[in-house]
């Protein structure tokens, strides 16, 4: 027993120096800012602004006006490439206004990556919130450039419609409601696949669709854009209040505003089903 304690002391010491300079890889220290919603750079000639260079921020707000914030912050990884935390995502439901409303609290987790120099100091670049239960809450945003004042933007695309990363499913999200489709285009009967559809209004009204062997007069989309772009995997595209995220084989769409905010669909080349409250 004793010399297997010992191997392992021994396995554990060996593998500290590879730890160590992973973690060293990035120069220390490194900062991020206390909030997502103001900007973290100004002109020299403008104002300056109130949002610190922090090392493991205990809280991160989202608003300016403190209405949503993310709070009770556990970190893992600060000063390697990417660092974790896991808090609680506390917004204000607005009634009867955003500083008297009640705070609905669910658990959230925030991921910092792109580590690089910023104006002297090393900086995580880029943010990530997931709130699983809450999906429209969900943030992607990186370090920009805006006419002098740099902010943390959402890397968010903005496209009108595109591909599952398979090609199985085409969305065109360009207006109310939205829809997804597989099946391809049907020419002559029998021609074509088992078609798909999943609508989705603002109003979070989801329909669905399903054709077997779909026509010229029987289906349930008659258009297909196969030059549309790929939604790649793990991107998200936002418009007009919906906003689709892509994984390997599916598309899921919500709408992210609203009292209708998280209810949506998932579609993929087999089936489309609804998703959210």
């Amino acid at each position: 027993m004793k010399r297997t304690v010992l191997i392992a002391t021994i396995s554990a010491g060996l593998a500290l120096p590879a730890v160590v300079q992973a973690a060293a890889s990035v120069p220390q220290p490194i900062y991020f800012w206390s909030s997502t919603a103001d900007a973290v750079s100004v002109p020299k000639s403008a104002p300056p602004q109130g949002n610190a260079r922090v090392i493991r921020p205990p809280d991160i707000g989202m608003f300016a006006d403190g209405s949503w914030d993310i709070e009770r912050l556990r970190w893992s990884g600060w000063g390697t490439p990417v660092a974790r935390a896991t808090g609680i995502s506390s917004a204000s439901n607005g009634i009867p206004n955003e500083a008297e409303g009640k705070r609905i609290k669910k658990p959230a987790q925030i991921t910092l990556s792109n580590p690089s120099r910023f104006e002297g100091h090393e900086v995580y670049r880029c943010f990530t919130l997931t709130v699983a239960s809450f999906p429209a809450s969900d943030e992607q945003l990186c370090l920009k450039d805006q006419a002098g004042y740099y902010y943390l933007s959402s890397t968010a695309l903005h496209l009108d419609d595109f591909l599952s990363p398979d090609r199985k499913v085409w969305c065109d999200i360009t207006s109310s409601p939205i829809f997804c489709a597989t099946g391809g285009s049907p020419t002559t009967a029998g021609s074509s696949p088992s078609q798909r559809r999943a609508t989705l209004s603002s109003a979070g009204k989801v329909t669905t669709c399903f054709v077997a062997a779909p026509s010229v007069s029987a289906n349930c989309i008659q258009d297909w854009d196969s030059s549309a772009p790929v939604l790649r995997t793990g991107q998200v595209t936002e418009s007009g209040g919906f906003r689709c995220s892509s994984a390997p084989k599916r598309i899921t769409c919500i709408v992210v505003t609203g009292k209708s905010a998280n209810k949506g669909f998932v579609i993929n080349a087999t089936g489309a089903t609804r998703v959210g409250p």
